[in-house]
């Protein structure tokens, strides 16, 4: 490992995660965007649906609806679930010690669980890339379409099923899956909750290792299984219908609405 390379990478996460939720956080996502305009059509597409995703949690959340955040990373997303439910129980799933760390500082109302999910319990391998902590994962080189000589780190973590974590009798209204590569594993894992409960469910899910298709098993898994229609972000806030198994495999987006029939 190039251990000086390493120490620039760490210094530049931290002062991204430091100026997450400060003063400043505003002004550096202006000069964010400024200096990624011209940049390929996934930016473009992120920006898009970060867009989306806002207008869809105000529609969906109301003041004491109970949420989950699973990938929790530096807490942007969380922030917006709890501007918007102020009242709810809240839960936020982050492996990386540091970030768990920061999390529980930062939402000290949160309840800030530092381990993965998947579809077992005890402890596994967790990939900690140095570039991108967002995506890391339980899954080894999922990263490597976006940095394919990624620096990266594995690190042993605690792993959990969403269904054994969360009290019994805690309505669930929203989860937002954020996993790099196991969210099949993460659905099977709170299978019970899902269920029992039905919540709305935003998943970010990439393509197979040949960039060709979605895991038609998650559609399976939520369609079939859980009662749940799956949408594009943009289609559900459109007033589109629900996609097709066809269509969700060979979609070229990779965030995704689960909504209860």
């Amino acid at each position: 490992m190039d251990f000086k390379l390493k120490r620039i990478l760490e210094a530049k996460n931290v002062l991204k995660e430091t100026l997450k939720g400060s003063y400043f956080e505003g002004f550096t996502k202006q000069l964010y965007t400024l200096l990624n305009k011209n940049k390929k059509e996934k930016y473009i597409i992120n920006a898009e649906d970060n867009h989306l995703t806002v207008k869809i949690l105000h529609r969906i959340l109301t003041e004491k609806s109970n949420c989950i955040d699973i990938g929790c990373n530096t807490g942007e997303f969380l922030a917006s679930i709890l501007e918007l439910s102020p009242s709810g129980s809240h839960y936020a799933f982050e492996p990386i010690p540091r970030l768990a760390d920061r999390l529980r500082k930062r939402f000290p109302k949160t309840n800030v669980i530092e381990a993965a999910l998947s579809d077992s319990e005890g402890e596994a391998t967790f990939w900690y890339v140095v570039n991108s902590p967002a995506l890391s994962s339980l899954k080894k080189g999922v990263w490597s379409h976006h940095i394919p000589n990624a620096l990266t780190e594995s690190i042993l973590v605690k792993v959990h099923k969403l269904d054994n974590v969360l009290p019994a009798d805690l309505k669930i209204d929203f989860i937002k899956i954020d996993v790099e590569g196991v969210e099949y594993s993460v659905l099977k894992g709170g299978r019970e909750i899902i269920k029992n409960h039905r919540p709305y469910i935003i998943f970010e899910h990439g393509k197979d290792d040949n960039g060709v298709r979605h895991d038609s098993k998650i559609y399976d898994f939520l369609v079939d299984d859980c009662c749940l229609k799956i949408y594009e972000l943009k289609s559900w806030v459109e007033g589109f219908p629900p996609l097709t198994k066809d269509e969700f495999v060979s979609s070229p987006f990779w965030n995704f609405l689960a909504v209860p029939e």
